[in-house]
């Protein structure tokens, strides 16, 4: 290259430089919704009616927080059930339920709540209203360990299996996971629990999917698990470990949307449908996120501190449009 044609190079590319760095041709960032918000840690999120509905609770024979998120403005109800809430779901607009410690199930229909907890010592980690039915499962962590799936049709809640033999922590449409098991719930009219089970009898926190034959599940101990039922069997999907070098705990799809985790540590990241990993390398937050999903433009990531028994708080983390750090007040 000559003295003449050098400075014109020079131009070029700082000029590419600058095109790569313009915020509208790159990737939203991870950022901090909000973080020490009274009540528990958040475990769990699902979108009701217009807002975004986190639950939790202090954990360990704590009670259980819910907060309401519309996009702009943040509240918490702490105290709503007597103990922490595991888990959410909404099926249809208006009604949700949500499960937690000591087989508590709260039930809500235009915001009308109802207990229809069970007479069980089983943590309920998961539910899911198909419609026809509602699907409870959890288990017992401590002691006489053992895993429990609940059923609730017709309006009366029982037992579909109560002997398991690990904790089951999540369901999702027919799929079954938790501590190296893995069932699929057959049938209508009596229904039964298909084995499923993980290779290598990987430890599973939450599944979730695009069809009953791709289902996605992560979990793991000392480092992430993401794996991929393709219909037939399980299959590993790797996890870059600039994302994750743990256990992950939430993960979340849909039909035309990528894969979505959530784990310790500020976890937060995306897998591509071509692949690619784009992760929170430098978190915004250090605690570990528990549940992860999307709500309109943006998706929510819920978390806390474990940790500090009686004195969890909440955080909430996004990937979406950059706002301002809210400030959580109680429910009017």
């Amino acid at each position: 290259m000559n003295m003449a044609t050098k400075p014109l190079a020079l131009s070029v590319l700082a000029f590419g430089i600058l095109l790569s760095c313009d915020p509208s041709s790159e990737k939203s960032e991870f950022s901090v919704v909000a973080d020490q918000i009274p009540g528990g840690t958040l475990l769990s999120v699902a979108t009701v009616d217009d807002e975004a509905v986190f639950v939790g609770g202090q954990l360990d024979q704590g009670t259980g927080v819910m907060v309401r998120y519309d996009g702009t403005s943040l509240c918490y109800e702490q105290d709503v059930t007597d103990r922490a809430l595991w888990w959410i779901h909404s099926a249809r607009q208006g009604e949700f339920y949500a499960v937690g410690e000591a087989g508590t199930i709260l039930h809500s229909v235009n915001g009308e709540r109802t207990d229809e907890s069970v007479e069980t010592d089983a943590t309920f980690f998961g539910v899911y209203d198909s419609g026809d039915r509602v699907v409870a499962v959890g288990g017992v962590v401590r002691g006489d360990v053992r895993g429990e799936v609940w059923i609730r049709e017709n309006g009366t809640w029982s037992v579909l299996a109560d002997d398991l033999p690990a904790v089951a922590f999540k369901v999702w449409n027919n799929w079954i996971v938790g501590d190296g098991i893995a069932y699929h719930i057959e049938g209508i009219a009596s229904p039964t629990l298909q084995e499923r089970f993980p290779p290598d009898a990987a430890k599973l926190t939450t599944v979730v999917g695009r069809s009953d034959d791709e289902v996605y599940a992560v979990g793991g101990a000392v480092s992430p698990v993401l794996l991929k039922w393709d219909g037939t069997a399980w299959q590993t999907i790797d996890v870059d470990l600039a994302c994750a070098n743990m256990g992950l705990n939430g993960v979340w799809t849909d039909t035309g949307e990528s894969i979505w985790i959530a784990g310790f540590f500020g976890t937060m990241g995306e897998l591509s449908e071509d692949g690619e990993w784009n992760c929170a390398t430098s978190p915004p937050t250090f605690e570990t996120f528990h549940v992860v999903a999307k709500y309109g433009d943006e998706f929510l990531f819920g978390g806390g501190n474990f940790l500090d028994i009686g004195g969890n708080y909440g955080t909430i983390g996004r990937y979406g449009e950059d706002k301002q750090t809210l400030t959580a007040t109680p429910c009017e």
